[in-house]
């Protein structure tokens, strides 16, 4: 290897290395919702793996008596843990986006009706207000969920349904991308990093094989292909990043070298 060919790998190298500080940091806000919780979480935990990006987490004082914050901290790979009535974030303008993993019916409400006395509402109300993103799973804050029901909350009528399903509404208008927990890994790439996520569709019984002529291959050489490609054919001695790696083993992808 001469030392042109060693400059342009260390180069990819380093490059990669500072990907979590380009995309930015996310916040995570955990409320006391119970229903939807753990799919959230384990949502969140695939999509911060395969994206590498920074987190943040702030837990309501519902959440601190319910959740072990060092436990999702570690699940999270989170770098700060912020717990209500302890703690407030410095810089909220330092987050990508404000994720809800879930929002409960009590935040929902609050928030809805701009009473800001809770700070996962007030958060809320605040990155909406600096233009940050705000997704929000739904699951413990829709009482006509399934998560409720399982709970034996079958006979919520019309008009406490209607209200409840207005404060999501609301929330809406006001800008908050409203998800399921299950789907929540979706709208995250979607909204924030602007991707489908794997496994979102190629057309059925097609095969493409995309070329990529360069050494090394690095994310950036990957990421343009991932809704495309089945197959990626690279030089034979080619150097393939491991953020590279961790995407083609997270899109199925095969990788020929030739």
């Amino acid at each position: 290897m001469n030392s042109v060919q060693f400059e342009e790998k260390l180069r990819a190298l380093v490059e990669e290395s500072i990907i979590r500080i380009i995309k930015g940091r996310l916040l995570v806000v955990v409320t006391g919702g119970t229903i939807g919780a753990e799919t959230a979480l384990k949502e969140l935990e695939e999509t911060i793996r395969l994206n590498q990006v920074n987190v943040d987490v702030m837990l309501s004082a519902a959440a601190s008596k319910i959740h072990n914050a060092e436990k999702i901290k570690e699940r999270l790979k989170a770098g700060n843990i912020y717990l209500e009535g302890s703690d407030r974030l410095q810089n909220l303008k330092d987050y990508k986006g404000v994720i809800f993993a879930v929002l409960s019916r009590n935040t929902a409400a609050k928030a809805a009706n701009l009473i800001l006395d809770s700070y996962a509402a007030e958060l809320m109300i605040d990155a909406l207000m600096l233009g940050i993103p705000v997704i929000a799973a739904k699951d413990a804050a829709d009482v006509e969920s399934s998560g409720w029901s399982k709970l034996g909350f079958n006979w919520t009528n019309a008009n406490l349904k209607g209200a409840f399903a207005k404060n999501l509404s609301i929330l809406q208008t006001y800008g908050v991308q409203i998800c399921t927990a299950d789907t929540l890994g979706d709208m995250v790439e979607k909204i924030i990093f602007g991707q489908k996520s794997p496994g979102e569709t190629r057309a059925a019984g097609t095969t493409c094989t995309i070329r990529i002529n360069k050494n090394p291959v690095t994310r950036k050489d990957i990421v343009p292909y991932l809704n495309e490609a089945q197959e990626i054919s690279i030089p034979k001695s080619a150097l393939v990043t491991p953020l590279a790696q961790d995407l083609i083993r997270d899109f199925g992808l095969k990788i020929i070298r030739e």
